[in-house]
Protein backbone atom coordinates (compact mmCIF):
# COMPACT_ATOMS: atom_id res chain seq x y z
CA UNK A 1 0.00 0.00 0.00
CA UNK A 2 2.84 2.42 0.73
CA UNK A 3 4.33 1.97 -2.77
CA UNK A 4 0.94 2.77 -4.26
CA UNK A 5 0.77 5.99 -2.19
CA UNK A 6 4.30 6.87 -3.25
CA UNK A 7 3.38 6.55 -6.94
CA UNK A 8 0.16 8.53 -6.45
CA UNK A 9 2.18 11.31 -4.79
CA UNK A 10 4.80 11.26 -7.53
CA UNK A 11 2.12 11.39 -10.21
CA UNK A 12 0.35 14.27 -8.48
CA UNK A 13 3.60 16.17 -8.11
CA UNK A 14 4.51 15.72 -11.77
CA UNK A 15 1.04 16.83 -12.88
CA UNK A 16 1.25 19.94 -10.71
CA UNK A 17 4.69 20.76 -12.10
CA UNK A 18 3.55 20.32 -15.69
CA UNK A 19 0.45 22.45 -15.18
CA UNK A 20 2.44 25.29 -13.61
CA UNK A 21 4.84 25.32 -16.56
CA UNK A 22 1.95 25.37 -19.02
CA UNK A 23 0.27 28.18 -17.07
CA UNK A 24 3.49 30.21 -17.06
CA UNK A 25 3.89 29.81 -20.82
CA UNK A 26 0.24 30.72 -21.39
CA UNK A 27 0.72 33.88 -19.34
CA UNK A 28 3.76 34.84 -21.41
CA UNK A 29 6.30 33.98 -18.72
CA UNK A 30 7.96 31.28 -20.80
CA UNK A 31 9.51 31.93 -24.17
CA UNK A 32 7.69 29.16 -26.00
CA UNK A 33 7.93 28.81 -29.76
CA UNK A 34 8.21 31.99 -31.79
CA UNK A 35 5.10 32.80 -33.78
CA UNK A 36 5.32 32.89 -37.56
CA UNK A 37 5.51 36.27 -39.32
CA UNK A 38 1.96 35.66 -40.57
CA UNK A 39 0.67 35.08 -37.04
CA UNK A 40 2.48 38.13 -35.68
CA UNK A 41 1.26 40.30 -38.56
CA UNK A 42 -2.31 39.14 -38.04
CA UNK A 43 -2.14 39.77 -34.27
CA UNK A 44 -0.63 43.22 -34.80
CA UNK A 45 -3.22 44.12 -37.43
CA UNK A 46 -6.11 42.95 -35.25
CA UNK A 47 -4.81 45.03 -32.34
CA UNK A 48 -4.43 48.05 -34.60
CA UNK A 49 -7.93 47.50 -36.03
CA UNK A 50 -9.34 47.44 -32.53
CA UNK A 51 -7.48 50.52 -31.29
CA UNK A 52 -7.32 52.64 -34.45
CA UNK A 53 -10.64 51.82 -36.16
CA UNK A 54 -9.05 51.00 -39.50
CA UNK A 55 -11.09 51.06 -42.69
CA UNK A 56 -11.25 47.84 -44.74
CA UNK A 57 -8.69 49.25 -47.19
CA UNK A 58 -6.39 50.37 -44.36
CA UNK A 59 -6.75 46.98 -42.68
CA UNK A 60 -5.52 45.19 -45.81
CA UNK A 61 -2.60 47.58 -46.31
CA UNK A 62 -1.64 47.53 -42.63
CA UNK A 63 -1.59 43.71 -42.66
CA UNK A 64 0.71 43.75 -45.71
CA UNK A 65 3.04 46.23 -43.97
CA UNK A 66 3.04 44.23 -40.74
CA UNK A 67 3.73 41.00 -42.64
CA UNK A 68 6.58 42.54 -44.65
CA UNK A 69 8.29 43.87 -41.53
CA UNK A 70 7.57 40.77 -39.41
CA UNK A 71 9.25 38.65 -42.11
CA UNK A 72 12.25 41.00 -42.18
CA UNK A 73 12.47 40.89 -38.39
CA UNK A 74 12.16 37.08 -38.43
CA UNK A 75 15.05 36.80 -40.87
CA UNK A 76 17.13 39.09 -38.68
CA UNK A 77 16.29 37.11 -35.53
CA UNK A 78 17.65 33.95 -37.17
CA UNK A 79 21.05 35.60 -37.65
CA UNK A 80 23.67 35.32 -34.91
CA UNK A 81 23.89 38.12 -32.39
CA UNK A 82 26.08 40.92 -33.52
CA UNK A 83 26.89 44.55 -33.00
CA UNK A 84 24.73 45.83 -35.84
CA UNK A 85 21.68 43.66 -35.15
CA UNK A 86 20.07 46.16 -32.80
CA UNK A 87 20.49 49.04 -35.22
CA UNK A 88 19.12 46.86 -38.04
CA UNK A 89 16.04 46.15 -35.90
CA UNK A 90 15.61 49.84 -35.24
CA UNK A 91 15.92 50.46 -38.98
CA UNK A 92 13.20 47.91 -39.72
CA UNK A 93 10.95 49.54 -37.13
CA UNK A 94 11.63 53.02 -38.53
CA UNK A 95 10.82 51.80 -42.04
CA UNK A 96 7.62 50.20 -40.75
CA UNK A 97 6.65 53.49 -39.11
CA UNK A 98 7.25 55.30 -42.41
CA UNK A 99 5.12 52.78 -44.30
CA UNK A 100 2.30 53.01 -41.73
CA UNK A 101 2.41 56.80 -41.81
CA UNK A 102 1.51 56.61 -45.52
CA UNK A 103 -1.61 54.51 -44.78
CA UNK A 104 -2.90 55.86 -41.46
CA UNK A 105 -4.45 59.26 -40.86
CA UNK A 106 -2.45 61.70 -38.75
CA UNK A 107 -4.68 60.98 -35.75
CA UNK A 108 -4.40 57.20 -36.21
CA UNK A 109 -0.62 57.39 -36.55
CA UNK A 110 -0.38 59.47 -33.38
CA UNK A 111 -2.46 56.84 -31.52
CA UNK A 112 -0.27 54.10 -33.00
CA UNK A 113 2.88 55.80 -31.72
CA UNK A 114 1.32 56.13 -28.27
CA UNK A 115 0.46 52.40 -28.32
CA UNK A 116 4.04 51.50 -29.24
CA UNK A 117 5.43 53.73 -26.50
CA UNK A 118 3.06 52.21 -23.93
CA UNK A 119 4.15 48.69 -24.89
CA UNK A 120 7.83 49.68 -24.61
CA UNK A 121 7.19 51.02 -21.12
CA UNK A 122 5.35 47.86 -20.08
CA UNK A 123 8.22 45.76 -21.42
CA UNK A 124 10.71 47.84 -19.44
CA UNK A 125 8.65 47.37 -16.26
CA UNK A 126 8.74 43.60 -16.80
CA UNK A 127 12.49 43.79 -17.37
CA UNK A 128 12.28 42.98 -21.06
CA UNK A 129 14.09 46.00 -22.46
CA UNK A 130 11.93 48.09 -24.77
CA UNK A 131 14.78 50.30 -25.91
CA UNK A 132 13.81 50.35 -29.55
CA UNK A 133 15.05 46.95 -30.68
CA UNK A 134 12.87 44.03 -31.61
CA UNK A 135 9.23 44.04 -32.52
CA UNK A 136 7.39 47.18 -31.67
CA UNK A 137 5.47 46.08 -28.66
CA UNK A 138 3.53 43.53 -30.63
CA UNK A 139 1.89 46.12 -32.87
Amino acid sequence: MSIRNFFKGALLLSLLSASSVLFAQEQGYGKGPRKSPQERALNQTQMMQKNLSLTADQNKKVYEINLKHAAAMDKLMDEPKGEGKRSEMQGINAQKDGDLKQVLTAEQFQKYQAMVQEMKEKRRERGGGGNGGGQQGGY
